[in-house]
């Protein structure tokens, strides 16, 4: 019996096979998965690490080399591309297709802290950056105010940003743009010379009396305080009286006395 013969003869058969092949394509369009931006690239991690000053041979043996060994026993590891320049490294690991972009970004964090103190003390704190095309940005948002421009940018750094980066699905935030608040020190070479100081020794100087540290604990009877001692600089006049050192005549040398301390905005380096 051919299919016409059929069709005419048992129109109800038809009409219950055409019917369930319906049902069952639309059931199966319901399951179907579909992605906007399917996964056709490899996972990738990307840590970036500044060490200010240095050469390229310094940073590839102290910092890039050490790097490198650390991340190379992680899973589904398919490349490592280390690249070394003056004053920065960056270490490429491609993943396999398989791996979880996710995990993978947990187990290289792990294994570069576990080498964080051997890097050398001038080196910035590595970061870690995940990248994946289906993990592309893909929202620009703008943000205008009617403040001060350099509070403006604090606030959206402070407490906006934060925020943002909670969010699910969030990956990653940048800021761009905006006035940053920056402290500049801009030293006068003569006085610096007739004072016999050095740069670097003024630069050190700041950095060591910037900082707050533990200097030990108060026991009583049921209760135990930790006591730190805070030495940052809370003021541009604490900085500006900051002793550096002394004269020749006995008396302190300020850091105003060999520079003008300015609370001005970061340069610009994009239009």
């Amino acid at each position: 019996m051919t299919l016409t013969e059929l069709s005419i003869k048992r129109p109800s058969l038809i009409v219950v096979i055409f019917s369930a092949l319906t049902v069952v394509g639309l059931f199966s369009y319901t399951q179907l998965k579909y992605e906007l931006l399917p996964k056709i690239t490899p996972p990738w991690i990307t840590i970036i690490t500044i060490y200010p000053g240095s050469s390229p041979n310094e940073v590839e043996t102290s910092v890039t080399k050490l790097i490198e060994d650390a991340i190379s026993g992680i899973d589904k590891v398919s490349t490592v591309y280390g690249t070394s320049g003056e004053g920065i490294s960056i270490v490429s690991i491609e993943f396999q297709m398989s791996a979880d972009i996710n995990i993978a970004l947990q187990d290289a964090q792990r294994k570069v802290n576990e080498v964080v103190s051997q890097l050398p003390t001038d080196a910035k704190s590595p970061t870690l950056t995940k990248f994946a095309l289906d993990e592309f940005p893909v929202l620009r948002m703008g943000v205008t105010a009617n403040m001060p421009s350099r509070e403006f940018y604090q606030l959206i750094k402070d407490r906006i940003q934060p925020r943002l980066a909670k969010l699910a699905g969030v990956g990653q935030i940048t800021l761009v743009g905006g006035d940053e608040r920056e402290i500049k020190v801009n030293v006068d070479a003569q006085r610096l010379r007739s004072y016999g100081l050095s740069l670097v020794q003024v630069a050190q100087f700041l950095k060591s009396s910037n900082l707050d540290f533990p200097t030990g604990k108060v026991k009583q009877a049921e209760v135990q305080y930790i006591v730190r001692l805070a030495g940052k600089f809370s003021s541009i006049d604490e900085i500006r009286d900051l002793v550096i050192g002394q004269s020749k005549q006995g008396g302190d040398i300020k850091l105003s006395d060999i520079a003008e301390v300015e609370d001005g905005r970061k340069e610009y380096s994009t239009i």
